[in-house]
């Protein structure tokens, strides 16, 4: 996803977000600036539809709680001027939002996985990460589609494993366990059935 900052001429708040066009951008606020991503390509959706379907399957087969997708927004520490949407959230059983018809919410998930675009900007995605983190995400994902490579932030440590490894759900998602290799093997299967 190309990210864009637009020029500032106000701090924007999350009311504001409501009046720009459904052009296909996500809009996301870091401390009243928006920030648009660009429309995905088609790797990028299917790592975020097959990582969300994976976990969507364990949490229901468990109860453990919701799974979402398509960038709900988050307000960030509750405000108005920061407010992030992930690729993939999961939300552990009693801390649901109340309201899920709200256009955002101020519950940070327990597990926020995001998938890294080639045109992502470090700055933005350092910062995104710095957000979802002081928003109270306790298990937080970064995934390189391209290399395979995930950052891993939790407990206040930051590991980095290989898609030949697994990444677990620790304590937030106790139980779940994932090899990217296997998402890399099933796209290489789809690829291979399609010729």
């Amino acid at each position: 996803m190309m990210v864009a900052a637009l020029p500032q001429t106000k701090r924007y708040t999350v009311d504001d977000l409501a009046h720009f066009p459904d052009d296909g951008k996500l809009r996301e606020l870091a401390g009243g600036r928006i920030v648009e991503w660009d429309v995905t390509n088609l790797l990028h959706a299917f790592f975020i539809t097959t990582l969300a379907g994976i976990l969507r399957g364990f949490v229901l087969e468990h109860r453990l709680g919701l799974v979402v997708s398509a960038d709900p927004l988050v307000r960030v520490l509750d405000s108005q001027h920061d407010a992030r949407g992930p690729d993939v959230a999961f939300y552990a059983r009693g801390r649901i939002p109340t309201d899920l018809t709200t256009a955002s919410t101020a519950t940070a998930p327990d597990l926020v996985i995001e998938v890294l675009s080639p045109s992502d900007p470090a700055s933005e995605v350092q910062q995104k990460v710095h957000d979802w983190l002081r928003a109270g995400v306790r298990l937080l994902w970064y995934v390189d589609p391209v290399i395979g490579l995930t950052a891993v932030h939790h407990a206040g440590a930051v590991a980095y494993v290989p898609k030949e490894d697994p990444l677990d759900g620790a304590d937030v998602v106790p139980g779940f366990s994932i090899r990217l290799q296997d998402v890399f093997d099933e796209l290489a299967a789809v690829q291979g059935a399609a010729e």
